[in-house]
């Protein structure tokens, strides 16, 4: 359930950390003799604006034989949260460089693009060739601004303003792109924080989206819920309320460290488990 995932070998798998950074290239990879070095390629805000589809899928086809070269090595995982799809509506928001732009069919495309050459190579059209993951779902636009944390930020977004502006993004990558992975955000939507939000996450993106892949938290966002958010009394509450709204990955360990403790109150049961096995 955390990001580091503990060998199993009495089923044989291995050791395995989902948390692996590809937004202009591949980080969180071992180098040594077999893979030196790796890529370092433009920032999505400066190929964003050819708005050129075919550099967007090149640069991350690129980006995903790196990190499957690196896998077949032994020196890399498989799944890379890239790529950032908010959108950019205020120049003093610190990851701007990271996202595509403030225009909502513009992003998405670039999520379609980027997905399709990230995961899909036409020499093995069987398989990913690496897992992308579109972040931060949703709303999630601000860093430190006026006492406000992005750690505890409620957006207050009109149904029309999430429909028309915060929301295609995300839907073109799951859609279109058909991304193996979404990323819940650090902040709120109309109250209810991203990672416990079983409208955002089961609703529109496994419902109506027919999202078929794995939702991981941002770093620490499932704790978030509860000691930033306030919006549970205890930390057991908080499992009980990321697991159900759907997030499966907890990026860190707030959820391993207390699922225990939630199975023992009775505020989970080991069902709210096995559709993550």
């Amino acid at each position: 359930l955390g990001t580091s995932t503990p060998a199993l070998p009495s089923i044989g798998a291995s050791a395995y950390n989902w948390w692996s950074e590809a937004t202009h290239g591949i980080s969180h990879v071992r180098n040594d003799a077999r893979t030196p070095y790796q890529g370092n390629y433009a920032l999505p805000i400066t190929t964003s604006a050819s708005f050129n589809r075919s550099l967007w899928w090149s640069t991350a086809q690129q980006i995903g034989k790196e990190a499957r070269a690196f896998m077949n090595a032994g020196n890399a995982y498989s799944t890379y949260w890239a790529p950032v799809i908010n959108l950019l509506r205020d120049p003093r928001w610190g990851r701007n460089m990271e996202g595509a732009g403030e225009d909502p069919y513009l992003s998405g495309q670039y999520a379609v693009n980027f997905v399709r050459g990230m995961e899909r190579n036409e020499a093995d059209p069987g398989h990913i060739q690496a897992a992308a993951c579109c972040k931060h779902y949703d709303a999630n636009t601000l860093e430190n601004w006026n006492g406000s944390q992005r750690y505890s930020f409620n957006a207050e977004v009109s149904e029309r303003d999430l429909s028309d502006s915060y929301m295609p993004a995300f839907r073109d990558c799951v859609e279109q792109g058909r991304v193996t992975g979404l990323m819940c955000s650090y902040n709120a939507v109309n109250g209810v924080p991203s990672c416990a939000n079983d409208w955002l996450l089961k609703t529109v993106a496994r419902e109506a989206w027919e999202f078929d892949g794995y939702i991981t938290s941002d770093c620490d966002a499932d704790q978030n819920v509860y000691n930033a958010h306030h919006y549970t009394a205890t930390p057991e509450e908080a499992v009980r309320d990321v697991l159900r709204a759907g997030t499966d990955i907890d990026c860190t360990s707030f959820v391993p460290n207390n699922a225990q403790s939630a199975l023992d109150k009775g505020l989970i049961t080991v069902n709210d488990f096995l559709p993550r096995l």
